[in-house]
Order: structure tokens, then C-alpha cells, then sequence
């Protein structure tokens, strides 16, 4: 199904018109705002039904809510009455809350600035705009008679369109807010319910009675009274065995006795797991020493242990003054001269490889430096646009400083096409752009 598509019919001129009387917003950052949000819940869902659980809990919700699409006939009635939207709203709203847990205040804070609405507003869109959003899943499930395995494979196949739709503004902030890395990069896929009898048998479990995740009392029950009983056990055990642990090492200690233990290092997809509760607040700046205006840049180069000039590139050579002095602004922009990709495709050149390796020892030096990777394309071929190109470009160098160690939260990257932007009305012949920039944006 073209997701998208229907959904820009759905929310047609008339509709945005109605709900933005009701939040009392103008009716262009309206529509901004339920675009956003449009690709917010989108790719929250894809996300979700990367698990068993999330698969689950969407089908769910559809068969349990009655989102059937029959909602969608008589929208514009609906929102005639102030009682009926907010009931759409309410409904939307605890949805979301089960569907991407402690996202709510996030999501309404990162709609608002981006359309310039409050953040009440925000959040009452994002209620109706989820709504809306089940309503049309649900009439293709009802309509294509889809189990949870097909709606989150359908869903799936949106992730193109989703890539390609997305601003270039928009997309860096929607991709670490709602952590879809994995999603953009395309290395995620929905999650499968199958499994297999040792008769050979393939069962689907979607053929199961459905499963209710929604979080319930069940202290006046057998099965709550067991589990606490079991979940009090477990505990009992473990403070014991802590207690034995503590008292062997405090003998040990006593007896002069030294063990060495192990130091795990933090693992580089510890780095990279994505959890609703990261935070995303840049780092306060710390009082950084000033290199003094004598040092020469050899100097620097040599103190900060990067290169010297025999063995840096230009690019090691441009950053490293820069990098080390505090008192220059952040925002320098750095063309990546040497990263450069086989006409039309995602294909590095081999001499770009040295070029990331020595990306990455510079992000490792500094170790509070975040980087934005801009890119921009005017070769796309085949199934690509520049803009979508331009993109999984930079995200593609973005997963190898990933996989070398580099934690994600300090890397942006942006897809901005040729450069031109589609409703440049100067008349000014512009020229369209093939390279890629990095930009600091916190030294």
C-alpha cells in the first residue's frame, strides 16, 4: 500500500482546516505539525515491530480499538464536535502511551519547536494524528485480511517511500529522537512469529488467541499471588547469596588476601542500544585550555598525539587548530575531500577508507566532539533521488564510525539533495552539488 499517499488524502485541505480551529493554531504550522508527526508515528510503528512484543501490540490495538477505517468515512463530521475529537484524541494518546512507552513528552517537544505550535498543541495532535494513522493500518488489515505478521511486513515496505518523503531538516532530530538508525540505515526488519514442530511443521503463532499486553491488577488473582510469592523467592535467594559473597571477600580481605577482578569494557553495542530513556541532551561545555596564539600548528598536531604534518592528510591538518582552540565558535564547516562514491551508487572509492579511519581518530581525541555529515548528490540513478542518495551516503559513513567505536549520539547525518532547494523562485541558476561536509557542531 502507498501509506503515505493515503494518509495526505485522509488529512486533506478541509480536515487540516478543522483541526487546527480546534487547537487554536494557524493552519500552515498545523500542517507542518501533523506532517511530522505523520512520519514520527510511522516510523516509531516500523520500529516497534522490529519485536515479537511490538508486533503483538499493534495488531492488537487495531483488533481491540475497532480500528477498521470506518472512522476515516465521516472524519470531517467527527471534527465538527469539540466531544468527539477529544475523544479521538484521548484514544490516540493511550495508544501511543502502549506503543512507544515514555515517548510522549519528547515527541509533542520535538513537533513543537519544529512547527513552531505549543507543546499542549502538539501533544493533542500527536493523540489525533496517531488515530488517524491506526484507522488507515486498520482498513488495509480489514481489507487485505491481514494476521500481525503481514500488517508489520506491509508496514515495512513503507520504509523507502519513509526515507525518501522525510525533510532534510526534520530527519536527523526524528531519527535520534525516536532512535531510528537501524530503520534508515535499512539493516532492521519486522519481527517474525513462526516457529517450528519437530514434526516439521511450520505453525504461525498469529494463529494463536491473541495476546494481551496491556499492563493489568492482577493482585487478586492465583496467578498475581504466584507470581509474587516466586518474584519474593528470588529475592530472598539473591540477597542471601550477596550476603555469603560479601562475607567470603570481607575474610579475604582480612586474611590479606588480594583478588584481581575483571574489568569489563563497555561493549560498542552498549554504546549504540537504543532505549526511550536516553537522553539526548547535549553535554554542557567544559573550560577547555586555550592553545596559546605561538603554538604553531605542528605543535598542536604533536601535543594532541593525532599526526604530525609527514603523516596527516589535509583533513587532520585543517581540524586539529581548530579542535584545540577553545576561543573559535563551533559550526566550522570541513569538506570531506577525500570520501568520494562510484557515480549513482553507495559504493566508496578505496582511497575513502582512510579518510573515515582518520575521521575516527580525531572523534576519539576529542572525545566531546559532535559532528553533523551533510551530504549532496546529483548523480542518482535508477530507483534513488539525490536527496534519498545524498542520505544513505552519509549514514553509511555514519554505521562504519559507529562500528568503530564512535557512540552514535555524537554523529548527525543529513541528506540535502543537490543543494537546490524545490521551490527556489529566485530565477538564479544555482549549481547542484556532489560532496560531503562536516560540520562540528559541539567542540
Amino acid at each position: 500500500m502507498n501509506l503515505f499517499a493515503t494518509l495526505t488524502s485522509v488529512l486533506s485541505s478541509e480536515i487540516l482546516s478543522r483541526i487546527a480551529t480546534y487547537i487554536d493554531e494557524p493552519i500552515e504550522k498545523t500542517g507542518k505539525a501533523v506532517d511530522g508527526l505523520v512520519y514520527t508515528i510511522v516510523g516509531g510503528l516500523m520500529k516497534r515491530t522490529t519485536s515479537e512484543i511490538g508486533v503483538n501490540q499493534l495488531y492488537n490495538h487495531i483488533q481491540k480499538g475497532r480500528y477498521d477505517g470506518a472512522a476515516l468515512d465521516n472524519l470531517g463530521t467527527v471534527l465538527r464536535d469539540p466531544a468527539h475529537t477529544n475523544t479521538l484524541i484521548t484514544q490516540g494518546n493511550d495508544v501511543i502511551s502502549h506503543l512507544l512507552p515514555a515517548m510522549k513528552s519528547s515527541i509533542g517537544s520535538m513537533i513543537s519547536g519544529y512547527a513552531g505550535i505549543r507543546n499542549s498543541s502538539a501533544i493533542s495532535l500527536l493523540g489525533l494524528t496517531t488515530t488517524i494513522v491506526l484507522q488507515v493500518l486498520g482498513k488495509q488489515v480489514k481489507e487485505q485480511k491481514l494476521d500481525a505478521d503481514g500488517l508489520a511486513s506491509t508496514l515495512f515496505a513503507e520504509r523507502e517511500a519513509f526515507v525518501n518523503i522525510v525533510p532534510g531538516e526534520f530527519m536527523p532530530q526524528l531519527v535520534e529522537k525516536v532512535g531510528l538508525q537501524q530503520i534508515v540505515s535499512g539493516l532492521a526488519a519486522p519481527a517474525r512469529r513462526t516457529a517450528v514442530e519437530p514434526a516439521g511443521r511450520s505453525v504461525t503463532t498469529a494463529t494463536r488467541p491473541a495476546v494481551n499486553y496491556d499492563l493489568a491488577d492482577d493482585s487478586d488473582s492465583d496467578n498475581g499471588a504466584l507470581t509474587k510469592w516466586g518474584v519474593g523467592a528470588l529475592i530472598a535467594v539473591a540477597l542471601a547469596f550477596g550476603g555469603y559473597y560479601l562475607y567470603q571477600n570481607t575474610q579475604k580481605y582480612s586474611n590479606g588476601q588480594e583478588e584481581v577482578t575483571d574489568v569489563t569494557s563497555t561493549t560498542n553495542d552498549t554504546l549504540q542500544a537504543d532505549t526511550v530513556t536516553r537522553s539526548l541532551e547535549v553535554p554542557r561545555e567544559q573550560a577547555v585550555k586555550t592553545v596559546p596564539k605561538s603554538t604553531s600548528v605542528s605543535t598542536v598536531a604533536s601535543t594532541t598525539g593525532l599526526a604530525t604534518a609527514a603523516t596527516s592528510s589535509n583533513l587532520t591538518l585543517q581540524m586539529t587548530p581548530y579542535l584545540g582552540n577553545a576561543a573559535l565558535p563551533k559550526g566550522r564547516v570541513f569538506p570531506l575531500t577525500g570520501i568520494a562514491f562510484q557515480p549513482g551508487s553507495l559504493s566508496m572509492t578505496p582511497s575513502s577508507q582512510a579518510i573515515i579511519s582518520e575521521l575516527t581518530t580525531i572523534l576519539k581525541t576529542y572525545p566531546r566532539l559532535q559532528v553533523m555529515l551533510v551530504g549532496y548528490a546529483n548523480d542518482a540513478q535508477g530507483g534513488f533521488t539525490n536527496k534519498s542518495l545524498s542520505f544513505k551516503r552519509v549514514n553509511q559513513i555514519k554505521q562504519q564510525l559507529m562500528s568503530s567505536g564512535i557512540n552514535f549520539l555524537r554523529i548527525d547525518a543529513v541528506g540535502r539533495g543537490t543543494g537546490v532547494a524545490r521551490n527556489d523562485t529566485s530565477g538564479i541558476a544555482k549549481p547542484t552539488l556532489r560532496k560531503i561536509d562536516i560540520k562540528v557542531v559541539v567542540k
